[in-house]
C-alpha cells in the first residue's frame, strides 16, 4: 500500500470535487486530529497570477470572518501551490433542495434560513466584507440545521483594490443586482437585494426571472419587477411581500439600509433562536409538507381578493414614488386613489404569467459540478457531502457533531461555560457587582472531563508552535484545567498567542484572565475590556456578554452606557449565552 499523501501536517484522505480552477480534498490535520476541507489551484494555474490572487482574496476576506454561519478558514499554506485549509461542513446546498423539493419552502423555513445567513452577512458587513455572490448554491444547510454562507471567492473587502475592471458584471445573474449587472462594484444593498432574490425563490418555489440568454436576465434585472407573491404563493402575506419587493427596487437607496433591517421587516431576526430547530436538515426541508394559503378573514371580501388588493396597492404605490421622489415621505393612508386603483387591478387585471425554473441557471461564471459522497445504505440523503470548485471557490462541508460541539474544534462547545480554576481564586470588581461571579474562566471552549491525555498535550503544542491559533488557544485552556498540568503561566502565554492571531475565543479567554487577575503582570481591568471588545467585534458572545457588563457599570475605562449594554446583551443572548437573557431582562426592568 503506497504511504498516504501530505500536505505540510495534513494527511489527505479523499477527493471530494475537482472544477476547472481546482481541487477540494478531505484531509485530518495530523497534529490535532481534526477534520478539514483544502481547496487549492489546479498545478497548471499557479503560474496564473489572477487565478493566485482571486485565490489569496477569498482566503483574505475569511480571515477577516469568524461567524457560526460563515465558513471557517483555518490557514493559508504555500508550498509550491496554494491551500486553503478550512473547517468541513457536511450537508446539501439550497439549490440542490429546491431541486429536489420540485416547490414552494413554507414559510416559517425560509424564514428561518434567511435569519441565519442574514446573521452572518451583517457580521461580514460588519467586517468590511462584500459577499457579492449570494445565491442558492452558496448557502450549505448543514446537518444540525445551520445555515453556513460559502464561496467568498469574488467578496470585496471595503478600501481593497479591485481585481475586476470597472464595468466588469460579476456574480450570477439570477441573483445579481442590477447595480452589480452595470459593472458596479456594489455594497452591502447588494448583497441585500440577492439574498431577497433567494427568499422570493424559496417561497415561490421558482426564481423571480428567467430569460433564454444572459442579456434577457440582465434586462430583467435592471427594468423588470418580479410578479406578485400574494396570493398564488401559500402562507406570504401582504405585508412579507411588501417588505421583499423593497428589498429588491432597482436604485439601492431605496432597499432597506441593511440586512439586518431587511431581516427585521420580514419576521426573520426573531426566528434566529429556533433556526436551526426549525430548518432541522435537509432531508427535513426536502420532505417537509406544504403549508396551506394563509386565511385572511373580513367580512364582506373573499380571502383571495382582499389579499390580491392588498398586495397590488402596496405595488403600485412602490412603484408611484420610484417615478415621483417628491412623493417619498407620503403614505399610503393619504393617496385614496392608488387603493381604489389597485383594487380595480385586483379584481380585473390578468395574472401574469408565473416564471419556470430554468433548466441551468446561467451565470456569468463558469458553471460547478457537484461531487457528492454516496449515501449510505440506510439512504439517508442528508449525510451527504456537497463540494462545488470553480474559479472563485470550493464549497466545503463540515462533520454535523452529535454532541453539539463547534465546528473550529473537537475540544469546544459553544453554549459551554466552563469551570477551569479552583473556586477561591474568584473575582470581585465591579463587573461581578451584583451576580454571582463563576468561580473560574468561562469561555466559549470545553475540555473532556478526563485528563487532558499527555499525547494530546503533544500534538497541541506542536501544532500551536506551527502557528495554528485554534490549537494555540486549546492548549491555553488545557493549561488552565488539567489535573495536575494546571500551569497559568503557560495557559497566559498560549492564550495570548492565540488571541493575538484573532482567535475569539482565546480573546475572551484572555480578557477573562485579566479580568481574574490571572494574567501576567495582575489584575488589569482595562486589558480586559480590550480584548472582550476584540472578541465582540467578532460575535463571539462570551466577549459581547462581559463588554456589555463593562458597559453597563463603567469599567475598564468605558463610560456607562446602558443602551450599548442592553445592545450587547441581546447579542449574546441570540447566540445562547447562559447569563446574557437574565442580564437583559434585569436591565429593562431598571429602566421602568
Amino acid at each position: 500500500m503506497s504511504e498516504p499523501q501530505m500536505i505540510g501536517h495534513y494527511r489527505i484522505v479523499e477527493l471530494l470535487g475537482a472544477g476547472a480552477m481546482g481541487n477540494v480534498h478531505i484531509a485530518v490535520d495530523t497534529l490535532i486530529e481534526r477534520e478539514v476541507a483544502i481547496k487549492s489551484l489546479r498545478p497548471e494555474l499557479t503560474r496564473d497570477p489572477e487565478s493566485v490572487q482571486r485565490l489569496q482574496a477569498e482566503a483574505r476576506s475569511l480571515a477577516r470572518l469568524n461567524h457560526p454561519n460563515i465558513t471557517t478558514l483555518y490557514s493559508l499554506l504555500d508550498s509550491g501551490n496554494l491551500y486553503m485549509v478550512m473547517e468541513l461542513v457536511r450537508g446539501r446546498p439550497l439549490d440542490e433542495i429546491l431541486r429536489d423539493r420540485r416547490g414552494p419552502l413554507g414559510v416559517e423555513e425560509s424564514l428561518a434560513i434567511v435569519s441565519q445567513v442574514a446573521d452572518g452577512l451583517s457580521y461580514a458587513h460588519q467586517m468590511g466584507v462584500i459577499h457579492r455572490d449570494i445565491k442558492p448554491s452558496n448557502l450549505m444547510i448543514a446537518d444540525d440545521g445551520r445555515v453556513k454562507i460559502m464561496d467568498f471567492g469574488i467578496a470585496r473587502v471595503r478600501g481593497s483594490v479591485r481585481l475586476t475592471r470597472a464595468g466588469t458584471a460579476i456574480g450570477t445573474l439570477l441573483y445579481m443586482s442590477p447595480e452589480q449587472c452595470r459593472g458596479e462594484a456594489g455594497d452591502e444593498r447588494s448583497d441585500l437585494y440577492s439574498l431577497a432574490m433567494v427568499l422570493y425563490e424559496m417561497l415561490a418555489g421558482k426564481p423571480a426571472f428567467v430569460g433564454e440568454t444572459e442579456y434577457d436576465l440582465i434586462q430583467a434585472q435592471v427594468n423588470s419587477r418580479p410578479p406578485g407573491l400574494v396570493p398564488h404563493t401559500p402562507g406570504v402575506s401582504p405585508e412579507l411581500e411588501s417588505a421583499i419587493m423593497t428589498a429588491l427596487a432597482k436604485r439601492p437607496e431605496q432597499r432597506y439600509a441593511s440586512v439586518r433591517a431587511f431581516s427585521d421587516a420580514i419576521g426573520a431576526t426573531g426566528r434566529r433562536i429556533d433556526a436551526t430547530a426549525i430548518v432541522k436538515n435537509a432531508a427535513h426541508l426536502v420532505e417537509a409538507p406544504a403549508i396551506q394559503q394563509e386565511q385572511l378573514a373580513l367580512p364582506g371580501l373573499p380571502a383571495r381578493t382582499l389579499a390580491l388588493a392588498r398586495s397590488r396597492s402596496t405595488a403600485l404605490w412602490r412603484w408611484f414614488k420610484e417615478l415621483n421622489p417628491a412623493v417619498q415621505g407620503m403614505t399610503l393612508g393619504g393617496m385614496g386613489v392608488v387603493i381604489v386603483a389597485s383594487l380595480f387591478i385586483a379584481l380585473e387585471a390578468p395574472r401574469p404569467p408565473a416564471p419556470t425554473r430554468p433548466a441551468a441557471p446561467v451565470e456569468t461564471l463558469p458553471s460547478r459540478p457537484v461531487a457528492r459522497a454516496e449515501p449510505s445504505q440506510g439512504g439517508k440523503t442528508e449525510a451527504s457531502v456537497a463540494v462545488r470548485t470553480d474559479s472563485s471557490q470550493a464549497i466545503v462541508t463540515e462533520p454535523a457533531l452529535a454532541s453539539g460541539r463547534s465546528r473550529s474544534s473537537d475540544l469546544r462547545r459553544p453554549d459551554a461555560a466552563v469551570d477551569a480554576r479552583p473556586a477561591e481564586t474568584g473575582y470581585n470588581s465591579s463587573f461581578a457587582a451584583g451576580e454571582r461571579q463563576p468561580s473560574s474562566i468561562p469561555t466559549t471552549g470545553e475540555l473532556p472531563k478526563e485528563t487532558y491525555p499527555e499525547t494530546k498535550f503533544d500534538r497541541a503544542e506542536r501544532a500551536a508552535k506551527a502557528g495554528d491559533r485554534h490549537a494555540g488557544y486549546e492548549l491555553g485552556m488545557a493549561y488552565l484545567k488539567t489535573p495536575g498540568r494546571q500551569n497559568l503561566a503557560d495557559a497566559f502565554r498560549w492564550l495570548t498567542m492565540s488571541a493575538e492571531l484573532g482567535d475569539p475565543d482565546a480573546q475572551s479567554a484572555l480578557g477573562k484572565m485579566y479580568q481574574n487577575g490571572d494574567a501576567e503582570g495582575g489584575q488589569n481591568e482595562n486589558e480586559a475590556v480590550r480584548w472582550y471588545m476584540k472578541a465582540a467585534e467578532q460575535n463571539n458572545a462570551e466577549g459581547q456578554y462581559w463588554l456589555g457588563r463593562a458597559y453597563e457599570v463603567g469599567a475598564g475605562g468605558l463610560k456607562k452606557n446602558r443602551q450599548k449594554a442592553e445592545d450587547l446583551y441581546f447579542l449574546a443572548k441570540t447566540q445562547g449565552h447562559p447569563r446574557a437573557e437574565q442580564a437583559l431582562e434585569k436591565l429593562r426592568k431598571s429602566r421602568r
